[in-house]
């Protein structure tokens, strides 16, 4: 079965044109992170290459159906859901429901905020909109998703990216029998070699924080780990992926 794309609205997406509509325009660069992953699905049979490496770390078969860019993944009560680069739905080979968050990354880190600066940004927001929730969404995502209670800033958690503690959250609240993350790093000519260290850093870290139990040998290529956010498990996968895909 062929992966179709969808747009948030309903439309099928089946052009680098289209897709470049779901994205800000400033994105959109041959060699950045949103053209990369469009071009890797539409031009160069990523959705085969996913779907093998999720099978293999599930072992069991898997079908990805629906994908959407920009994926709305919410996963508190407050405003403000996880975007996605790519949501995608499917099945398992055992008849299960499959939600697949894909994070990609070429030249950015895990968003430009650690928990504890989104924490103390959130703070500084009270003062001048005593309405805001950020704050209290910043609580709610450690207590709720990794059992932290206490002061963000104080946090095991602190120095973590905040976009990868959103979207390990955004993956795991998506209603699914099967929850992935699959972080796709592209190796492209926009590739930053320091972003890129940061990155794998930030998500052994976060691994690490997390209980994460390794999945896969040390040598093959890739990272799979699995852990346990809101009482539900998360199987994360971590990869680099060459100019040919």
């Amino acid at each position: 079965m062929t992966l179709r794309i969808i747009a948030f609205k309903g439309s099928e997406i089946t052009t680098l044109e289209q897709w470049s509509k779901t994205v800000r325009r400033s994105h959109w660069k041959p060699g950045r992170t949103a053209h990369s992953l469009a071009d890797f699905i539409m031009n160069r049979s990523g959705a085969v290459r996913l779907a093998a490496r999720i099978s293999s770390v599930l072992s069991r078969q898997v079908v990805l159906e629906q994908g959407t860019p920009e994926y709305a993944a919410r996963f508190g009560r407050y405003e403000g859901p996880a975007r996605l680069d790519l949501g995608i739905s499917g099945r398992t080979g055992r008849d299960e429901s499959l939600f697949v968050g894909v994070e990609a990354k070429a030249d950015e880190p895990f968003g430009s905020d650690t928990v504890c600066e989104r924490w103390q940004k959130a703070r500084e927001t009270l003062k001048s909109n005593p309405r805001s929730k950020a704050a209290a969404r910043v609580r709610e995502l450690l207590s709720r998703y990794v059992g932290d209670d206490g002061e963000p800033c104080e946090s095991r958690f602190a120095q973590v990216g905040y976009q990868l503690l959103t979207a390990a959250a955004g993956a795991v609240a998506v209603e699914a029998d099967v929850s992935v993350l699959y972080v796709a790093v592209f190796r492209t000519l926009g590739y930053a070699e320091e972003s890129g260290r940061r990155n794998r850093l930030d998500y052994d870290n976060f691994m690490r924080l997390s209980g994460g139990e390794s999945l896969i040998q040390e040598d093959s290529g890739f990272l799979a780990h699995g852990l346990t956010l809101d009482e539900k498990r998360l199987v994360c996968i971590y990869e680099h992926l060459g100019p040919e895909g």
